[in-house]
């Protein structure tokens, strides 16, 4: 258990980027949404341009994805895609991504 997830709140939606385009077309989108997708780069970029239209502005979007390729990180991320990281992951490294787009940089140390 790691003390930086300890007021997280957890829903787990199995399907991808197609399931929480259909979850979020009516429900509120949550602080952060965290999907994991095989889709190819131009199907995924497509995917999250469609849920992006149900997106709050203000949501934080990490996806994890099976494609190394620097251009798709760089479209993702200048697409409003808060972090692109490379299956497969650790618990220890959604943590540290997930603390990584919360933290405040003016925070004193805990």
């Amino acid at each position: 258990e790691d003390r930086r997830m300890t007021k997280a709140h957890l829903k787990v939606h199995m399907g991808g980027v197609p399931t929480a385009i259909e979850f979020y077309q009516s429900a509120p989108t949550p602080n952060l949404i965290l999907l994991e997708s095989r889709s190819e780069p131009k199907q995924l970029l497509e995917q999250l341009a469609q849920l992006s239209e149900y997106c709050d502005p203000s949501s934080k979007v990490v996806v994890i994805g099976h494609y190394n390729d620097v251009g798709l990180y760089r479209e993702l991320i200048r697409s409003g895609i808060s972090e692109y990281v490379i299956a497969p992951v650790s618990m220890a490294d959604v943590v540290s991504v997930v603390s990584s787009i919360f933290v405040d940089p003016e925070a004193e140390p805990l």
